[in-house]
C-alpha cells in the first residue's frame, strides 16, 4: 500500500490518497478529499482496478495516452492545474514499482 498527502495550495483543501498494488501493473486507489470536485472523481473510481501501463504511458501503436485517471479529472475538475492530478498518477506509480517514492515540491520564489 502506498499513501500519499497532497495540500493542493491557495484552497486549502487536503487531499489523501491511498494506493493498492493488485500485480501485473495494476492498482487501485481510494480519495479522501474535503474537494467537492475530487469527490465526483472518488465516486467514478475508487477502488476501480486500473492498468498502470495505460494510465502512464503513451500508446506506442497510436502516440496517444488512453487514462482514465487523466480523463476523469478533465471532464470533472475545473482547475486543470491542481497538484492532485499528478499526485494520483505518482501515488499509483510507485504502489506498482514503476518508481521510488520521492516527494515533490512546487516552491514559489516571488
Amino acid at each position: 500500500m502506498t499513501e500519499v498527502e497532497i495540500t493542493a495550495g491557495i484552497c486549502g483543501f487536503t487531499t489523501i490518497v491511498t494506493a493498492r498494488n493488485k500485480g501485473n501493473y495494476t492498482a487501485s486507489f481510494k480519495l479522501e478529499s474535503q474537494c467537492p470536485n475530487w469527490q465526483k472523481v472518488k465516486e467514478i473510481l475508487n477502488d476501480k482496478d486500473l492498468n498502470m501501463m495505460t494510465e502512464l504511458f503513451r500508446d506506442k501503436k497510436t502516440g496517444s495516452y488512453h487514462s482514465e485517471i487523466l480523463n476523469t479529472a478533465l471532464e470533472t475538475i475545473p482547475h486543470i492545474s491542481c497538484p492532485v492530478i499528478s499526485g494520483i498518477l505518482k501515488t499509483l506509480e510507485v504502489s506498482v514499482g514503476l518508481a521510488l517514492p520521492q516527494d515533490a515540491v512546487i516552491t514559489f520564489r516571488s
